[in-house]
């Protein structure tokens, strides 16, 4: 059974609460549809009745008035313990502040890590030593693995450590606010130490060996797409033909594709939607475009004319395919499906092996993009935040700049050698060698010879 209509989703998985009483029901009259429920006014129990012009309109209407029931029945009692307070958190705080896949991404957290090791404590038991205890105790426990992946005695992750424990002291701070709490124990809680693990980047060199090594024309577009345009995963798999400007050779970066839960749709009424995709009824999450959650990410790089060529090599491919009422991706099967990150990482960690080169995630492709940026402008944060999307220059800084610590005494020699292997990939101008956003770094004193000569 396909789901086309968010309406679909809602009549089926929302239509009972838990014990299976409608708390709310639609009534259609003529072309409208009409919510009813019950509240109380003054001690009184009385019906209420609002018209929609849409079923959509209505069922969303539904849906929210039966969270607000369920949610005021426990707002009328303070919360007793962190799983109660995590749940009146993202009801008032969650709704008005989190994007769907932070809201779809801490919703995972919260069942599958916080509600199992803290929801049942108390809050006035909480104290910074019992919660640097309840860490202890949450490192050595088991990583959640999903229905979908093997658990091979995995412990949790030290990023998702550090997730649970931004999410816990934020939840917590609005606990103080609330006045439900006079302190937040999480404030001087002590993570446990984690071993601090270098990322691990591929070089050009490598990154020339596995395009040489793909006969798979659309992995071999997704891997320079990647690398020379800085993109994130779900930036590359949301791209559409009508994102280039052919005339001047540029890419818009205007959307992602992401996985988001069917309840984060219906919480956040499909905040920044800009288009869904069919999908099982069953099923719990669904794929969808979304705008960038940062004006930042919303940019503009610039094609150099390899890249280019390979992009209408692969576009005359795809006239083969039929064109249907979905979006023209870049990245797609015949009948216009997108193509989805599991699949590009799978395809993408099978080239790996083939080359024999380090298992490194689909996003490494980015790291190395920044990496070498970084190397071919001297240093130029600012010039390579243009490419990259980041809101902020110091985050670039932050997560990259021992890059150019590490490579101080051979700049001059890393940085010939980065150019005579990135030539293919970089905007060839006289003098000089341009990233994305329009900015350009000027090669006339910094390298003896022209780049592409």
């Amino acid at each position: 059974m396909i789901y086309r209509d968010l309406s679909d989703v809602i009549l089926i998985s929302h239509i009972k609460n838990k014990g299976g009483i409608t708390l709310a029901s639609i009534v259609q009259r003529g072309g409208s549809y009409s919510v009813v429920y019950y509240t109380k006014e003054n001690g009184i129990r009385k019906q209420k009745w609002e018209s929609f012009r849409t079923e959509k309109d209505a069922l969303h209407r539904k849906y929210m008035v039966e969270q607000y029931q369920q949610v005021k029945k426990e707002l009328a009692h303070r919360p007793q313990t962190v799983g109660q307070l995590i749940r009146e958190y993202v009801w008032l705080y969650g709704r008005a502040k989190w994007s769907l896949s932070m809201y779809t991404s801490t919703q995972g957290l919260i069942r599958n890590y916080i509600n199992p090791y803290f929801g049942s404590v108390r809050l006035d038991e909480l104290t910074p030593r019992l919660v640097s205890k309840l860490y202890m105790e949450f490192q050595n426990g088991p990583r959640y693995c999903g229905p979908y992946h093997k658990y091979e005695g995995q412990s949790v992750s030290a990023s998702t450590l550090k997730s649970v424990h931004k999410l816990l002291h934020s939840a917590f701070e609005q606990a103080v606010l609330w006045e439900y709490v006079g302190r937040n124990p999480f404030h001087k809680a002590v993570l446990p130490k984690t071993k601090a693990t270098s990322s691990v980047f591929l070089s050009p060199e490598q990154i020339q060996l596995l395009l040489h090594h793909c006969s798979v024309s659309w992995l071999r577009l997704a891997i320079e797409l990647s690398f020379v345009c800085t993109l994130r995963r779900g930036e590359l798999l949301a791209l559409t033909w009508d994102n280039i400007n052919w005339e001047q050779n540029s890419l818009q970066i205007s959307k992602t594709l992401c996985r988001v839960s069917k309840d984060a749709m219906l919480m956040l009424e499909e905040r920044d939607v800009l288009h869904v995709f069919p999908t099982e009824v069953h099923s719990k999450t669904v794929l969808v475009l979304k705008s960038p959650k940062t004006e930042s990410s919303n940019r503009i790089v610039y094609l150099p004319p390899s890249l280019k060529y390979s992009l209408l090599e692969w576009q005359n491919e795809q006239k083969k395919s039929a064109i249907g009422e979905l979006p023209r991706l870049i990245f797609a099967y015949e009948d216009d499906r997108p193509l989805q990150g599991g699949v590009l990482t799978k395809h993408f960690q099978g080239l790996l092996t083939k080359c024999n080169l380090p298992k490194v995630t689909f996003h490494s492709l980015r790291h190395s993009s920044i990496t070498y940026k970084l190397v071919l402008t001297g240093g130029d944060i600012k010039a390579v935040q243009g490419d990259s999307g980041h809101s902020q220059a110091d985050m670039i800084t932050e997560i990259y700049g021992h890059i150019l610590d590490a490579n101080r005494r051979k700049t001059n020699g890393l940085r010939k050698n980065s150019i005579k292997i990135m030539a293919p990939f970089c905007i060839i101008e006289p003098k000089s060698i341009r990233l994305g956003g329009g900015s350009s770094i000027d090669t006339t004193n910094r390298w003896q010879n022209p780049v592409g000569k």
